[in-house]
């Protein structure tokens, strides 16, 4: 069979295996428990299928196709983090670490190969990826009505109710929503047809719908970063730029008030994590006590003195909810190691929480994440893949109208998740929701400043 006549059957495949991958991620950490352990199994399989077309779509339009900036760094990166093997804390975590997030970086690069010099095949991959969010945010809302206690969290003395969805929590599918924000609104707003424009519109509204009810302040603020970005890009005027910064200013301010407008509930029984309820008793000759028996130690720093209750301050708009607490004790631990790291995979294993206002097994700052598992070195390496990534995008304005407004969208989706890497530990998380969908956007960057002839754009 000729090349030509292959090359829609495996493009056409391409679409429904990202946006199902997408969608297996979520349900892997979602709300509904009973599927979490065949959807863990899946999404690999998913993400391998996905890199097997997307390399057989790649191979069959080989060629010097893009500039490689952009591979180079990615190799780079993945080069430290598979030599980070030798120095790590947990060598097998980290091999593994390393396999999956090059298996993601491949099958983005090898889009973007594919789909390099033609806004049109750019364009439905992107179309998937914003088919995916829409799909956990549909999902979502059938949790909703069939199984409201799983949909929602419920309020709390200090907390307020949040919806969290198909995501296992209020911040999980969050994540994705907020890279894929920027994408949709590009389907609502840029695309031809009335009909398409119809169905974004339906989907963005539904993804702003969705980070709003959850309360999650960090998607919240990535959103309209990556909005801002695409709004910035996507016209060439600097008066139209203006009116639309203007309008997505207007829309996250109200978006903010109406997240501000949950309020908790007094009446409802706080949720605490008591130490030992029958401690043993206290004597100055061994044998001694287990502090840990009586105090624990993730909640250590910030803990008043024995006898005195914690108070819960519950959640405000700009409060950190711990992180800042957190993120400086992360730092002093990379600080052990500061140019190399405990190794690619190893946060969870190497963060300590204790802190009495914060509650996770990472610190919940990708860069920070970063400097611990890669230290200084793996986070040049990372900005330098970020830079080659977006370098293209600030040298070269395209005059075409579709591929101007393609790049805000995939600028717009890498602006989201890098804003977002500030509140969540991800960017380098194999196994979260939002990493594929975030490196497939970002990639098909360099497929956008690429001509058709296989010379880099300049």
């Amino acid at each position: 069979m000729p090349v030509a006549a292959r090359l829609p059957s495996i493009e056409r495949a391409v679409q429904p295996v990202i946006s199902a991958t997408i969608l297996l991620f979520v349900l892997a950490s979602g709300s509904i428990q009973s599927w979490i352990p065949l959807a863990r199994r899946l999404r690999w399989l998913a993400l391998l299928g996905l890199l097997v077309l997307a390399v057989a779509w790649a191979w069959q339009r080989r060629g010097p196709q893009v500039g490689l900036a952009a591979f180079t760094a990615a190799g780079a990166f993945v080069g430290l983090a598979a030599l980070s093997i030798g120095w790590s804390v947990d060598p097998r975590d980290t091999l593994g670490h390393t396999v999956a997030f090059a298996v993601v970086l491949v099958a983005a690069g090898a889009l973007a190969w594919a789909a390099a010099g033609r806004p049109e095949a750019a364009g439905r991959v992107l179309d998937a990826v914003v088919a995916g969010a829409a799909l956990v945010a549909l999902g979502g809302l059938l949790v909703l009505l069939f199984r409201h206690d799983r949909a929602v969290q419920a309020a709390t003395p200090a907390l307020p109710t949040r919806y969290q969805g198909l995501g296992g929590g209020p911040n999980t599918a969050t994540m994705l929503l907020a890279v894929a924000l920027p994408a949709a609104a590009h389907v609502a707003i840029d695309t031809g047809r009335a009909f398409r424009r119809a169905i974004g519109t339906v989907v963005a509204v539904g993804l702003l719908a969705s980070i709003v009810a959850s309360g999650s302040r960090g998607a919240l603020v990535a959103g309209f970063a990556g909005l801002a970005a695409w709004a910035a890009l996507r016209e060439p005027g600097t008066r139209r730029t203006l009116a639309s910064l203007g309008a997505v200013a207007a829309l996250g301010l109200l978006c903010v008030a109406a997240s501000s407008l949950p309020d908790p509930d007094p009446g409802a029984p706080a949720v605490e994590v008591a130490a030992d309820p029958n401690p043993p008793p206290v004597r100055a000759v061994p044998p001694f006590v287990d502090a840990n028996m009586v105090l624990r130690l993730q909640d250590d720093v910030g803990h008043p003195p024995p006898g005195v209750g914690v108070e819960d301050p519950g959640r405000t708009l700009t409060g950190s909810s711990g992180r800042t607490e957190a993120w400086a004790g992360a730092v002093g631990q990379a600080a052990g190691r500061p140019l190399l790291g405990f190794g690619f995979g190893t946060e969870e294993q190497v963060f300590v929480d204790r802190y009495v206002g914060f509650n996770s097994g990472v610190p919940e700052n990708s860069y920070v994440g970063l400097a611990l598992e890669l230290g200084a070195l793996g986070l040049v390496l990372f900005l330098g893949l970020v830079a080659a990534l977006l370098v293209p995008v600030v040298r070269a304005r395209s005059s075409d109208a579709r591929t101007r407004r393609l790049t805000a969208a995939c600028a717009g989706a890498l602006v989201a998740g890098l804003v977002l890497g500030v509140f969540q530990s991800y960017l380098y998380a194999p196994g979260n929701n939002a990493t594929a969908a975030l490196w497939i956007s970002a990639f098909l960057l360099i497929a956008l400043h690429a001509r058709p002839d296989g010379a880099a754009a300049r």
